[in-house]
């Protein structure tokens, strides 16, 4: 590992998950060479790319090699779950909303909104659903529209529930995303819904990203996995209703 590698190490245990273009940034390199460090550090399993983003992996964890994959899936098993017949439902840009998309009862009646283009393929497959998608600058790093299109599409709805993920949560600064882009975004989706779920896997918690958008009291329900510990679930009960 050589010396920014250790650098970009360093800066993802810190905030979590950071993006190619801000180490670009930081390190005063091309995107290209980021690309190239990611990828030695994602065969040793120190950090993984996800959307042009790069997550850090805490050392118990580096042997598990689907990185959560299994933990978002069970995560959006459970919180589709929570989905009630004849409810309208927003889904961000995230993942983990994605897979809870993936297992909603199709037998029941729906009314969807999505700022994201796999989630939109997958809620049109529903034919009970009825769709609507934003438009917007399509972000390729999350796979979706951003921009003051889909925020004013977020914002003309009034759904019942909000499906959506975290780059980082924590007690001090509550939610944070490492897509400055989304900011603005993530907190229309968050006002935009009655009962508002967060679907994120356990590394997340304790983790900073680069700017905030909520405080944990935006939030009504996480639905997170099995791997978060004990003391932190009773830690964070406190101030939200956890699902583990």
């Amino acid at each position: 590992m050589n010396s920014r590698q250790k650098e970009i190490v360093m800066i993802a245990q810190t905030m979590g998950e950071v993006t190619i273009k801000e180490l670009a940034s930081r390190l005063k390199v091309s995107e290209m060479t980021i690309h190239r460090d990611v990828d030695a550090l994602q065969a040793q399993r120190y950090v993984y790319k996800k959307r042009g983003a790069v997550v850090f992996v805490d050392v118990p964890d580096r042997e598990k090699v689907d990185f959560y994959e299994g933990e978002k899936r069970e995560i959006g098993i459970k919180a589709a779950s929570l989905i009630s017949e004849g409810q309208s439902i927003v889904f961000d840009n995230s993942t983990t909303a994605l897979e809870c998309a993936k297992f909603l009862d199709a037998s029941q009646k729906h009314t969807f909104y999505t700022t994201n283009l796999e989630t939109s393929a997958v809620l049109s497959k529903y034919d009970k659903g009825i769709l609507y998608c934003s438009g917007g600058y399509f972000f390729p790093e999350s796979n979706g529209f951003v921009g003051t299109q889909a925020e004013s599409f977020v914002s003309s709805v009034k759904a019942d529930v909000c499906i959506f993920g975290t780059g980082g949560l924590s007690i001090e600064e509550g939610m944070t995303t490492p897509y400055p882009m989304h900011t603005a975004l993530q907190r229309a989706i968050i006002n935009s819904a009655k009962t508002r779920i967060l679907v994120c896997d356990h590394s997340k918690f304790g983790k900073v990203a680069m700017e905030k958008v909520a405080e944990l009291g935006s939030i009504d329900i996480i639905v997170t996995d099995s791997g978060l510990s004990d003391e932190i679930f009773e830690e964070y009960s406190k101030y939200v209703k956890i699902i583990r």
